[in-house]
């Protein structure tokens, strides 16, 4: 997970991936008077007299000397893609195909649609009968006011002025403002957004295992979520509990069953970088009353940083709190027991699994991750021993790790072979979850246990499994990769 300062203003504008769900085209746009080149997701309009304009669908507009894009590609939007699926339906293999491709890509309430037409084409279909009764299941939950949860968030943060909001299967304590910044975008309170967040990512995680015919535990009270407004008291709160959470920016306590996350927007980078900006505005303005040349860039340049700025500022909270979502979904649900003592490397790699942001949205379950794919191929290129699959499964990579770059590198080889087994050994990666599951809590799981347990459900050995993984790994590439090339 990345975080911004003065000396990250860099990472804003060079290499950038932008996106969102509605969008219709890749768009590659060098920023006014710097030889940085950005990529927006979003509708792209040619103007008369060599103007252009980019909209985001979330959060904004921007106006573009059409000079300045250098290249353009449009792109098939997953409701067009899901309505190939469609057309194509012709037996329940068919329909459960697109419920698959609707579950990736977040579209919900299609994978119901298509786990209806796989019954009708194939009574028997046991994965769409499980998907079904998942919905039941949801559907029928109830969970009234929820005032034992709230007094247990209310004793977890002392601090009075925290209101709280419900959502199905979530409560969320939080002092996030109730109005919302309309010029910026914004449709709805932040605290509003993220459980509508926490319901997609609650529902996607269920329905991942259902329509695998893993029948998870459905959590049997709203889970327990904490939103602070200001980095500053998120800060003090989590040293309060443990000078270990001293460098995260979001947490799950198995403990306590709560989440903790904070508004991005409130750090001390985005502030100083947001200060930056307004320099360059007011320079900008100061150039255009005395008629500086310069002044038409300085204006667009300001405009394209507060739009990534914005765009960074909810990556980082939709990154986190999917993050640690699935560890809350996976320690409620019977997935990873909260008395275990799960690798790090396993709740690691599931909860990246499902946290990739698609730039202001969530991208869905086993998107290729952009943040973490650099890092597995930095390390997959240059150190074989240290991105082996032995090592990992020994959780090593984590054991070991001793810095910071370390770390990130562990946890890009855990959400890699995560997602390898998961599209590749499904039923193997769940007896292994299963063997974990069922270890005493006393137990101390080391590196030479981890392996033991790993080989008694692996039916391959780990040197060709890790060279089927690897070989995996090299076929996967960005969204940009694709659209644009290597």
């Amino acid at each position: 997970m990345r975080r911004i300062g003065m000396a990250a203003l860099a990472a804003l504008v060079i290499g950038w991936s932008a996106g969102e769900r509605a969008a219709a085209e890749l768009v590659k746009y060098q920023i006014p008077g710097t030889s940085s080149v950005v990529v927006l997701r979003g509708r792209y309009t040619v103007l008369p007299g060599g103007n252009a304009s980019y909209t985001h669908p979330k959060l904004g507009q921007l106006k573009m000397d059409s000079r300045d894009v250098v290249d353009h590609k449009r792109l098939d939007e997953p409701d067009e893609l899901f309505e190939r699926y469609e057309r194509g339906i012709k037996t329940a293999e068919d329909a459960m195909a697109a419920a698959d491709f609707a579950l990736r890509n977040g579209l919900v309430t299609k994978v119901y649609e298509c786990a209806t037409r796989a019954i009708e084409l194939d009574p028997n279909n046991a994965h769409a009968a499980s998907i079904l009764d998942l919905k039941q299941k949801i559907d029928a939950v109830d969970f009234g006011d929820s005032k034992q949860e709230e007094e247990d968030l209310r004793k977890s943060v002392k601090i009075g002025r925290m209101r709280v909001s419900l959502s199905k299967h979530f409560i969320l304590l939080h002092d996030t403002p109730e109005t919302f910044d309309r010029e910026k975008g914004r449709r709805k309170p932040r605290a509003e957004e993220r459980l509508e967040l926490l319901e997609l990512v609650y529902e996607s995680f269920l329905l991942k295992f259902y329509s695998r015919g893993i029948e998870l535990e459905i959590p049997n009270e709203r889970l327990k979520v904490v939103l602070f407004n200001e980095e500053a008291d998120y800060d003090r709160f989590k040293l309060s509990i443990s000078p270990d959470l001293a460098s995260a920016i979001g947490f799950y306590d198995p403990k306590t069953n709560i989440s903790y996350f904070y508004d991005h927007g409130s750090s001390g980078g985005f502030r100083e970088i947001r200060d930056l900006v307004n320099d360059i505005q007011q320079a900008g303005a100061d150039a255009g009353r005395v008629r500086d040349p310069r002044a038409k860039d300085l204006i667009r340049l300001g405009a394209t940083l507060n739009l990534l700025i914005e765009i960074d500022r909810e990556n980082s909270d939709i990154e986190v709190v999917s993050h640690e979502c699935t560890h809350q979904m996976a320690g409620n649900t019977g997935l990873f027991p909260r008395h275990i003592m799960t690798p790090s490397w396993v709740h690691e790699g599931l909860a990246t699994y499902f946290e990739s942001p698609s730039e202001a949205a969530w991208s869905g379950i086993g998107a290729v991750n952009a943040e973490r794919l650099p890092f597995y191929r930095a390390l997959a290129e240059n150190d074989p021993e240290h991105s082996h699959v032995d090592f990992i499964v020994s959780d090593e990579i984590f054991d070991l790790a001793g810095s910071h770059s370390s770390v990130l590198h562990g946890y890009s080889q855990a959400w890699g072979l995560t997602h390898f087994l998961v599209e590749k050994h499904f039923d193997e990666l769940m007896a292994f979850y299963r063997k974990l599951g069922e270890m005493p809590p006393d137990v101390s799981l080391s590196a030479d246990l981890l392996k033991e347990l790993f080989d008694e459900v692996f039916e391959s050995d780990r040197e060709t499994l890790n060279i089927e993984y690897h070989s995996y790994m090299r076929q996967l590439k960005t969204e940009e990769e694709v659209v644009f090339g290597d």
